[in-house]
């Protein structure tokens, strides 16, 4: 950290561990009585610089902030900030219009990262994506040569590939609309990122239930930041938020822990402690303990048991903030012993029946058990299930379909074929009545499995031990008989 003063101002650099944290617009100026104001901050590649008045005025007078003073001060400015972006609702729907040509446009507001994961999910290549963006443009300065400069425009593109990350979304496009800075048929590439809300309007020149079903689930506040867990061991912690369609890593903590024999075992409870601390840390930063239903504490050992002990005894001593509200839901949290700390390891506790009794209320469940039912009846009875797309449609034609589980990355496929054929298997299947249809994520536990299966898989109500002994067609997607499929069950407006 480095400190120092130019003109009236004083300015903190602080180190590069900051930068992935969330930091508030200039506007969003946090103050106390003992504290400086923050009046601006910028970004550089290895440092988060704050500014702030050479003097200011306090309880006991005019003074120049100290170091601790600059510390706190930017500590609380972030970490009020990225609990602030915590209590952002859901994705809005502004708006949704069908056109003459049959095309859908829908206006969103999105601003956290299970947003642009149901964007990602909802737009496809060819659509018409608008939204604000940055871009440099020519101008011609006093001297009359021409000199680049930023600007903030409204650009309409086709989207040629998109790209996901938990922070941004990438839509790289051409651009549909001239305009004073770009010409039509422009490359540029449109940033979408997770936060401060973003309005987003999406042109689709075809619409189907999947499309429709996105959007609702995108909208639905019961469905968000359903459960946390924290995978733990001795000196390693990642804090994961799952909610139906999400599964996201939010912070890693590790730390040193010291040899038990070291300066009789005080090391070792420092090193502990101080682990704890950060774990605790990330917790309340990343997790909304209001919104969230279930904060599941997973390790082998007795880590869990020593973590809970110790955040029941700091939260207590808290009267507000939120480590006081962690305190006052307390209640949603559940130990569970597993044998790893990787995603295996938060797999086995989705598992345990004592999870599966307290997720009762959470709507990702139904994945949970739909996948554990295909499971027992692959062991028990494997002639009534079946899994990658050829096996699963002669399933569905011969009526045999009790469960259907699809990956969504299916729908996202950029062979629009094979992006019709499941939207049309989907639709078969649920028009017969007698079966459920689950979507799974594949950023979700479930949906991770399911892709190494050919992302599709069935439950059948009775057996069809024929359709095993069927082989492997290739290039089966590419068939005249899934053409004819497609043609007799898609919608209207798609042709093959």
């Amino acid at each position: 950290m480095l400190e120092g003063k130019k003109g009236t101002l004083s300015w903190l650099a602080l180190p590069c561990q900051f930068l992935d944290r969330p930091v508030p617009s200039p506007c969003a100026v946090w103050s106390c009585t003992s504290r400086p104001l923050v009046t601006e901050w910028h970004r550089s590649p290895s440092s988060l610089l704050l500014l702030i008045p050479g003097k200011h005025s306090t309880r006991s007078g005019c003074s120049l902030p100290t170091v601790n003073d600059l510390e706190a001060c930017a500590a609380s400015v972030i970490e009020s900030h990225a609990h602030r972006q915590l209590k952002r609702t859901q994705m809005r729907l502004l708006g949704k219009a069908a056109h003459p040509d049959g095309s859908m446009e829908v206006r969103v507001s999105v601003g956290n990262s299970e947003d642009l994961w149901h964007l990602y999910n909802f737009i496809l290549v060819g659509d018409l994506v608008l939204t604000k963006t940055r871009r440099k443009v020519p101008r011609e300065n006093a001297l009359g040569t021409l000199a680049a400069e930023m600007k903030m425009l409204n650009l309409e593109v086709e989207v040629k590939h998109i790209a996901f990350t938990p922070d941004e979304l990438r839509i790289q496009g051409v651009n549909k609309k001239e305009n004073s800075f770009v010409k039509t048929g422009a490359h540029h590439t449109l940033t979408v990122h997770a936060s401060p809300p973003q309005e987003v309007r999406i042109t689709k020149p075809e619409w189907d239930t999947i499309c429709e079903d996105r959007l609702k689930d995108a909208c639905d506040e019961s469905g968000k930041a359903d459960t946390a867990a924290v995978l733990m061991s001795f000196g390693d912690a990642q804090v994961i938020l799952l909610t139906p369609s999400f599964m996201h890593i939010k912070a890693r903590v590790e730390v040193n822990i010291s040899k038990k024999h070291k300066n009789d075992g005080k090391a070792r409870d420092k090193s502990i402690e101080r682990f704890f601390k950060q774990s605790l840390d990330a917790l309340t930063t990343h997790v909304d303990f209001e919104k969230t239903k279930l904060v599941l504490l997973c390790s082998p050992g007795h880590v869990r048991e020593e973590f809970y002990t110790y955040i029941r005894e700091v939260t207590q001593r808290v009267d507000h903030g939120p480590l006081r509200e962690m305190f006052l839901n307390l209640s949603k949290f559940l130990l569970v012993k597993v044998s790893s700390t990787t995603i295996s390891g938060l797999k086995e506790a989705l598992s345990d029946p004592a999870v599966a009794q307290r997720m009762e209320s959470t709507k990702c469940l139904d994945d949970i058990r739909m996948w554990e039912k295909f499971q027992d009846t692959m062991n028990k009875d494997p002639d009534r299930c079946v899994y990658t797309p050829q096996y699963v449609y002669y399933a569905a034609m011969a009526g045999a379909v009790g469960g259907l589980m699809i990956s969504d990355d299916v729908f996202r496929s950029e062979n629009p074929t094979e992006r019709r054929f499941f939207l049309s298997l989907v639709n078969f299947v649920r028009e017969s009545g007698a079966s459920t249809v689950n979507v799974f994520s594949s950023k979700h536990v479930t949906g991770e499995q399911l892709t190494q299966l050919g992302s599709v898989a069935a439950v059948l109500r009775f057996s069809c031990p024929e359709i095993d002994e069927m082989e492997v067609v290739p290039e089966f997607l590419a068939s005249k008989e899934v053409e004819e499929f497609i043609r007799a069950n898609a919608t209207s407006r798609v042709t093959v």
